[in-house]
């Protein structure tokens, strides 16, 4: 019983960290990235820096999510 209860854990905790990581940050890190170069970073067509990109699109969304969620407990 237990085995299944660590298992289960495991898979709620990998879905959600790949929930966060590859939607909400990633998204936000687009969304950033589109509106400080005027919409012309990342592009899709690239594909020969796919992985560099998807990363620094990724550092770029958790950063700016670090941000504000230390913005709004110091200011909260």
């Amino acid at each position: 019983m237990e085995v299944i209860v660590e298992l289960l854990s495991t898979f709620l905790r990998m879905l959600i960290i790949d929930f966060l990581v590859y939607t909400v940050f990633y998204w936000v890190g687009w969304s950033v990235c589109k509106v400080l170069t005027f919409c012309r970073y990342p592009k899709k067509t690239d594909q020969l820096n796919s992985k560099n990109r998807n990363t620094l699109v990724l550092i770029v969304g958790v950063t700016v999510s670090l941000g504000l969620f230390i913005s709004f407990l110091y200011w909260g």
